[in-house]
């Protein structure tokens, strides 16, 4: 391990660092609201009140953010393995296996996140797909391109097979009957966990808390690793980014970004702003057109917004146009893994009865407001901290255990 360690800050690319800051703050405006209620009532029963500031809020989180950012912070991680494989030369043994022990702590971590702080996390599915991951490291372009197509087309294809099945089952009652059933089932489940959710979440002791999390957790699992292909999808187009060295020389590619926004943003317009006009059609657990298209809808749209706002992003970047802005979110992208922890500490010191008690009790528009409020506090603190330290806390924590050594703090 003498001859590994971690990049040094000087080396580090501010473009991606501050695009992995923006992607910190997307990530935020739509998780945050999802500490606030239990996990399971938001993706799978989301009732965001009534009114016009919560139908607006809502309207601005799924044309905006729902999808966009995890696609993002994706496409940032399957960067950041190559540059972490190939980093100072070839690709080695000992590099690999030291990714492998990168990703067995990052599992670690998010395990630990969902035990003690939220049922929400996405560093599980991060690492278990980074499993998968270390499978392409020596990979074709060509079959890298095309397994990154086969993984963005799970979720729509078996989006699609559900929401055929009342159609194929039309022919035979008794197993149409016993879908419905199934469906009546879960949803009736699903509204008692709820339920208990908000007991536990409201007035339950911490103990009761952690319970309930792993509950969540648990009851979006099988959705969560069909999702979570689209993930695994853009992680494979960040190693084709790194491959290519679009971020490393974005000046030369310049046409290239200009190129993608003029393909992905008349995508990205239309089926981004019908999404929350189609998604109102859907019932919970009733699997059909309108759930095909909300799965639909959302998995390119999500997939071309992120695209154009890379594209976007980048052009403006190398015209000098955002650099206060894009300064301001490097620290933050520096440390996106303390940050992304720190949500869920902030979330939980607001909502659980041993902290404000807040849970239940904010509104949507109350959460997008804290959201920019808490991202504020974000960018001072990260780069007062940077200003101390090499690292984030929690990055220390990770580069120290995936080196099996004490690393440089101050």
């Amino acid at each position: 391990m003498t001859t590994l360690s971690p990049i040094a800050p000087s080396s580090r690319l501010e473009l991606v660092d501050a695009l992995r800051g923006f992607a910190i703050f997307g990530i935020l405006m739509v998780n945050l609201h999802a500490m606030f209620i239990p996990a399971v009532e938001y993706i799978m029963m989301p009732d965001f009140g009534k009114g016009i500031a919560n139908e607006l809020s809502s309207h601005i989180v799924t044309v905006l953010f729902g999808g966009k950012f995890m696609t993002l912070f994706s496409l940032l991680f399957g960067f950041g393995f190559f540059n972490f494989l190939y980093k100072g030369g070839e690709l080695s043994p000992e590099k690999v296996r030291t990714f492998l022990k990168r990703i067995f702590w990052l599992l670690m971590i998010g395990i630990l996140h969902v035990t003690f702080l939220w049922p929400g996390d996405i560093l599980i599915y991060y690492a278990l797909f980074g499993f998968v991951l270390i499978l392409f490291r020596k990979s074709s372009i060509r079959k890298i391109s095309i397994w990154m197509v086969v993984f963005f087309l799970i979720p729509i294809t078996v989006a699609g097979i559900l929401s055929a099945m009342p159609a194929l089952l039309a022919s035979n009652p008794e197993a149409l009957s016993a879908m419905e059933e199934s469906n009546r089932q879960q949803t009736a489940q699903t509204t008692a966990l709820i339920q208990s959710a908000y007991e536990a979440y409201s007035s339950g002791s911490y103990t009761q808390i952690i319970n309930m999390n792993w509950q969540n957790w648990s009851a979006l699992l099988p959705g969560s690793l069909i999702v979570y292909c689209l993930g695994m999808a853009m992680f494979l187009l960040g190693l084709i980014f790194a491959r290519k060295q679009l971020f490393h020389n974005y000046r030369d590619h310049l046409p290239l970004f200009r190129k993608i926004l003029w393909i992905a943003l008349p995508i990205a317009i239309p089926l981004n702003l019908a999404l929350p006009f189609i998604a109102k059609q859907t019932e919970p657990f009733v699997m059909n057109g309108w759930f095909f298209l909300v799965a639909l809808f959302m998995t390119m749209g999500g997939v071309a917004l992120m695209l154009s706002n890379v594209s976007v992003f980048i052009l403006l970047y190398a015209n000098g146009k955002i650099n206060k802005i894009a300064s301001m979110l490097v620290p933050v992208g520096r440390m996106a893994l303390t940050n992304y922890l720190m949500h869920s500490l902030i979330a939980l010191f607001i909502a659980a009865p041993f902290g404000l008690g807040f849970y239940g009790k904010v509104q949507l528009w109350q959460s997008l407001l804290l959201t920019i409020a808490i991202f504020v506090f974000q960018i001072f603190f990260s780069r007062w901290w940077l200003s101390k330290f090499s690292f984030g806390p929690v990055e220390w924590l990770w580069r120290s255990l995936t080196y099996g050594k004490m690393q440089g703090f101050k």
